[in-house]
């Protein structure tokens, strides 16, 4: 039966203040993206850049100059056999594997950041 999973990744960050940064991984992840859930440090600058990526460097999320709470619903956009866009297509990204969650020109905090990762199991 279909069912939604969560992965939480907590993101430390060490540095000077504006500059800090830091990384964190989620435990393996097989599924299909439905959402992400940002939970800021509240004390997180509105300096702080995310990127939500999965291990082979393939984007998920990237966020410049935010640290606001937000609940996202990252989509893939979709192409042809020729790699055209197919246009008003997106679809779930598929995961086999981990997520990594980087944190740059933040605050040095513990942590700066928890992403929870709303996965689909099919």
């Amino acid at each position: 039966m279909p069912r939604i999973e969560t992965y939480v990744v907590a993101v430390n960050t060490s540095g000077s203040a504006g500059s800090a940064s830091g990384n964190a991984d989620s435990k393996a992840i097989n599924g299909f993206l439905q959402a992400i859930y940002l939970d800021f440090d509240p004390g997180a600058p509105g300096t702080t850049d995310t990127l939500v990526t999965l291990r082979d460097g393939a984007t998920l999320l990237t966020l410049s100059n935010t640290a606001t709470d937000s609940f996202v619903h990252p989509r893939a956009r979709l192409v042809d056999s020729t790699n055209a866009a197919i246009t008003d297509k997106q679809d779930r990204f598929p995961i086999n594997g981990e997520v990594n969650v980087a944190v740059a020109q933040c605050d040095a905090l513990t942590p700066a950041l928890t992403v929870y990762l709303y996965v689909w199991v099919p």
